[in-house]
């Protein structure tokens, strides 16, 4: 069947339906994602193809009765669009893409470039099998790589452009290696606080560094291998090994979801992941944990402003936090532009304003 084109904003697009799996996923009312199936519901699934949504085409890394973490997805035509238009491609460029998900977006990308200069890398093979043929079937033959987008594509290097459809916390040195000298790398950088993450976009130099300011925050997922890793925790007061104190601190606005406060406390403390629980009063506990130094704190509040904080582990990390969110607070409250990277062999230095201003994790 041959491809729908239409016009959409400055640009011309593939119809977004040819690339959508026949079974999708949405949330239900229990909080379950639950399928949404083509042969069922046509005209809802049609729907939701030519909206601007995001849809979720896999969960649970391919689990397929019902799920609770969306693993692949189909970003907002809105976000492909402003996200390629930040690429800056031109016809005749070569491009890596990391992350395939259902080819929608390499198939933009074939037509400004050209299919022959397009490669896209996708670690799940059902999820790589199904762009392959939709981008077969859509007459794209951009060459698709089942396997680790970390490592890139060398086979094609260098690129022009590289850019992330999964968002990172560790930015991988191949992508830098892979890229020319003036090349452009488009990705959503988050620490393990802010995962979905902020937009990045890093210019290659001829001494084989990056470096490239944050600017949006966007939603998307993480890539596997960099995903949060849970630590174990018990601090019911009959049970665990933990230190107990009280405060009254307490940097709520870290426990925020897209909070400015939550960004910035992840660029100095990247491995921290959030939690929170309800307890039997109908209160919170928030939690942290590091899983590399196997370490968790807590906090719950209580009256008068003595909060109690439970910490257990190598590194005390509410300690941490507070100084973290008293850092960010001196700072003048710096929002996400005005924060950037730079991507050497040895690694990633994250700084306020200038290079010349390092932030070291504390």
């Amino acid at each position: 069947m041959p491809c729908v084109w239409r016009e959409w904003g400055s640009m011309t697009r593939v119809d977004r339906k040819w690339f959508i799996p026949d079974t999708v996923w949405v949330w239900g009312d229990e909080g379950w994602l639950v399928p949404l199936r083509r042969q069922d519901a046509p005209s809802d699934w049609a729907e939701l193809c030519q909206s601007d949504d995001p849809i979720i085409t896999q969960v649970d890394d391919g689990a397929t009765d019902r799920g609770l973490e969306p693993t692949s997805s189909s970003s907002a035509p809105s976000l492909m669009q402003e996200m390629i238009s930040m690429l800056d491609v031109e016809a005749g460029m070569k491009i890596l893409e990391i992350g395939s998900g259902t080819g929608y977006n390499a198939a933009l990308l074939a037509q400004l470039a050209g299919a022959e200069n397009v490669t896209t890398v996708e670690v799940d093979p059902n999820v790589a099998d199904h762009a392959r043929s939709a981008l077969h079937k859509a007459d794209f033959p951009v060459t698709v790589v089942t396997g680790d987008g970390a490592f890139g594509y060398p086979e094609h290097a260098p690129y022009d452009r590289v850019i992330a459809t999964a968002s990172v916390r560790d930015i991988p040195y191949t992508w830098v290696a892979q890229c020319r000298d003036s090349g452009r790398i488009l990705l959503p950088w988050g620490s393990n606080l802010d995962s979905g993450g902020v937009l990045l976009t890093l210019t290659v130099h001829n001494d084989g560094t990056a470096e490239g300011k944050l600017s949006e925050p966007v939603a998307f997922m993480r890539v596997r291998e960099q995903r949060r890793k849970n630590v174990s925790w018990s601090d019911d007061e009959y049970e665990g090994n933990f230190t107990q104190t009280t405060t009254s601190h307490f940097p709520r606005e870290v426990f925020e979801v897209s909070s400015t406060a939550r960004f910035a406390v992840g660029t100095r403390l990247p491995e921290l992941s959030p939690g929170k629980t309800k307890n039997r009063d109908g209160s919170h506990t928030y939690r942290i944990s590091e899983y590399t130094s196997d370490s968790w704190a807590s906090l719950t509040p209580g009256p008068h402003g003595k909060h109690i904080v439970r910490q257990q582990g190598a590194r005390r990390l509410w300690d941490s936090l507070e100084a973290a969110y008293d850092w960010w607070l001196q700072a003048g409250r710096p929002e996400p532009d005005r924060f950037g990277i730079t991507v050497t062999p040895e690694g990633q230095r994250i700084w306020l304003d200038s290079p010349d201003n390092d932030l070291p994790p504390l």
